[in-house]
């Protein structure tokens, strides 16, 4: 009878053990979630910042860009006409940002749906940690003669763990969906 009840005690622990590992996991894998949809908050506001063509914010979004980026990061983009625009760290996609926005007014960014898929997450030491994301974009650009530009878009991402740093795009390709341009000119 001592050895069943013994038995049943280390079942239990050793249930209940795996239960909470689980659980663990779970957690970490929400949060890591978490973290990797605030990159691509993080990126509509920073190019916002870029958009307003001052230079205190052109280095404040620069400044994000270079947190949310590896510094390797592969970043492409479509414009209106189709054309395709890919450069490889985050100095780099601040000029095409800068440049983009240059003539608008006004912008803003907005995310809607994201979706993150973790392939893994970073060991007990930090190290590894990988996965994807899509996040639907809808930019909204006036420029000084009141005419608005609308952009519809999917972010693509691959993001990266990065000890030290956190969760990081190492690789984004934004595919335009549709777009209008609205003339509200007297």
């Amino acid at each position: 009878m001592k050895r069943a009840v013994w038995l049943a005690t280390l079942m239990w622990c050793w249930v209940g053990s795996m239960s909470a590992h689980a659980e663990d996991h779970q957690i970490a894998a929400m949060v890591a979630k978490h973290e990797i949809e605030y990159l691509q908050r993080l990126y509509a506001r920073a190019t916002d910042q870029i958009g307003t063509n001052t230079p205190e914010n052109i280095e404040a979004g620069r400044t994000v860009y270079h947190r949310i980026f590896t510094p390797e990061a592969t970043i492409r983009a479509s414009d209106p006409s189709g054309a395709e625009f890919r450069v490889v760290g985050p100095d780099e996609w601040v000029k095409v940002v800068d440049g983009a926005l240059s003539v608008f007014d006004s912008t803003q960014h907005l995310l809607g749906t994201q979706i993150v898929e973790l392939d893994s997450l970073p060991d007990a030491s930090g190290s590894g940690g990988e996965g994807k994301m899509s996040s639907f974009l809808q930019a909204w650009h006036q420029d000084d003669d009141r005419v608005i530009d609308i952009y519809l878009g999917t972010y693509y991402s691959k993001v990266r763990y990065t000890q030290g740093i956190g969760w990081q795009i190492y690789d984004m390709r934004l595919e335009k969906v549709a777009g209008e341009v609205i003339d509200k000119r007297p």
